[in-house]
């Protein structure tokens, strides 16, 4: 049945507001912070009256509801301001690193579902036995500890002392440079198959491979733990009990009776746990000296680079609105009674 449009008109409807809102508390928060970031733009050996000009271009002598009126303003225009550390668009900037961020977080992703909901049928299916008891700790322990603390572990034990894998960036640069290697998409995984180069696209899981199990680990835990709990919810219920009664075979319950019950709601958590995936990410990639949005986000609060900071919190906050919108859309098309 498909969902009504008044229903993805209102979703819509509260996207833009919430990236709106977003904007105006971001952009106050930055002007209340206290630097001087005319000398940024100017330079360090600028002069009084560069620096005066400086200030006069930045709108910085004016209100600061007369500066967002001109931020808004080229922001709707898809001018989103000039990077006060790099002197390149903003946009340009934000679009160079995102394919990093969004390779990471796609592949840990992809990792999160592929052993967080298995692990949770697994579980539940073992319930009350010492498999399950393990499961749930390990889980519990995954949903609970700070993604920068499980990224440095990893970065020391495996990458450092015991050299099995890369202990950062994304790909080894002298291979990338006597293979040819040159990006296309931006996403290293597909640029390597497009240019069927076999040796980049083992160096480049080499690379991915740590930090994205790590960013996976709080998606996989909750998706564990939630499938686990459905799960069980779900074989307990009369009519499943009434199938094994009837001597129907237990692959049938499971993956044609409960599984339906419980992925829809599990695929509704992994959706909104996406945005704390990407914030977590920014850890991840400062600490393996990734790339993507994370990083420039670092070395943009670093500097104090305003416009850097103010796009990158606006293109998370669009992202993370048009993954909930998604889900929402996913989730009243499967179960009807969420559209009212």
């Amino acid at each position: 049945m498909p969902v009504p449009r008044e229903y993805v008109v209102k979703r819509l409807l509260l996207l833009v507001f919430v990236v709106i809102g977003v904007l105006v508390i971001t952009f106050v928060i930055t002007r209340i912070i206290p630097a001087r970031p005319e000398f940024l733009w100017a330079g360090p050996h600028a002069t009084e009256e560069q620096l005066k000009r400086a200030r006069q271009e930045l709108h910085l002598d004016e209100p600061v509801h007369v500066q967002l009126y001109y931020y808004l303003l080229d922001f709707f225009r898809g001018n989103w301001g000039v990077s006060w550390r790099t002197r390149l668009p903003v946009l340009n900037d934000l679009l160079t690193a995102l394919p990093a961020t969004l390779e990471l977080v796609i592949v840990a992703f992809l990792l999160a579902s592929l052993i967080g909901i298995p692990l949770g049928i697994y579980s539940a299916l073992r319930y009350g036995r010492i498999a399950d008891q393990i499961i749930r700790v390990l889980t519990i322990l995954g949903a609970s500890v700070p993604v920068f603390w499980i990224a440095l572990i990893f970065q020391t034990a495996i990458g450092i002392w015991a050299g099995v894998l890369p202990a950062g960036k994304r790909v080894d640069d002298y291979l990338a440079y006597i293979t040819g290697f040159k990006p296309i998409t931006g996403f290293y995984i597909l640029d390597s198959i497009i240019q069927g180069n076999l040796p980049v696209f083992i160096d480049v899981l080499r690379h991915i491979i740590m930090p994205a199990f790590v960013l996976s680990i709080y998606p996989l835990s909750l998706s564990s733990r939630m499938s686990r709990s459905l799960m069980i919810e779900v074989l307990n219920e009369n009519h499943v009990r009434s199938l094994e009664v009837w001597g129907v075979p237990q692959k049938t319950i499971l993956f044609k009776y409960a599984l339906r019950n419980v992925i829809v709601p599990v695929i509704a958590s992994l959706g909104l746990s996406f945005g704390y995936t990407l914030v977590g990410a920014f850890m991840v990639e400062l600490i393996f000296v990734w790339p993507g949005l994370g990083y420039y986000a670092g070395m943009s609060l670093l500097s104090y680079d305003y416009p850097a900071i103010i796009g990158v919190v606006i293109l998370v906050a669009l992202f993370y609105s048009l993954i909930n919108l998604v889900v929402d859309l996913i989730h009243a098309w499967l179960d009807p009674r969420v559209r009212f």
